[in-house]
């Protein structure tokens, strides 16, 4: 291949890069248990009822036990997959997946700890929380690291880790 194939080639790839298809992540229906499927075809009968709009609200509130289960399964699902394949794929023994484990547990609670207080707040101190965020250039999608602590171990040199 001649130089200027190779370049329009290469160009062509590079554009072909820059624009994906955006493909969701999916879960199979065959990894789902019996009941799973069920509760999940009721609901896919209810949206399919109303399609191509969505069902009036007091149908999404007559049915709202049934979409919150339905929610709870694909939360579970994808909760076990990450807590599954991240350690299979980048912990090399025992303790690094035990570490994961615990960042993990801690970032989950942490987050359902966060939650319940944003949703227990009153609606003008939300408000102005998220007025301040924005203000602060935090939203929509700053991050930032939180400094790291150590924790507290009863060894008897007091050290996060059991070191000094």
């Amino acid at each position: 291949m001649k130089p200027w194939q190779l370049n329009r080639r290469m160009d062509s790839l590079s554009q072909e890069l820059a624009s994906p298809v955006k493909m969701g992540t999916r879960i199979d229906y065959n990894c789902l248990s019996e009941p799973e499927r069920q509760l999940l075809d009721k609901v896919q009968e209810i949206v399919d009822k109303y399609a191509p709009a969505q069902p009036p609200k007091d149908v999404m509130v007559e049915n709202a036990p049934l979409c919150v289960k339905g929610l709870e399964i694909f939360f579970r699902r994808v909760t076990e997959l990450f807590s599954e394949v991240i350690p299979m794929t980048l912990c090399c023994d025992e303790l690094e997946e035990w570490y994961f484990k615990l960042y993990f547990y801690n970032f989950y609670k942490d987050w359902m700890e966060q939650l319940k207080q944003l949703r227990n707040m009153p609606k003008e101190q939300h408000q102005t929380l998220l007025l301040d965020y924005r203000e602060a250039g935090l939203l929509p999608n700053k991050m930032f690291r939180f400094h790291q602590s150590q924790f507290e171990s009863s060894g008897q040199n007091g050290g996060g880790d059991g070191r000094q």
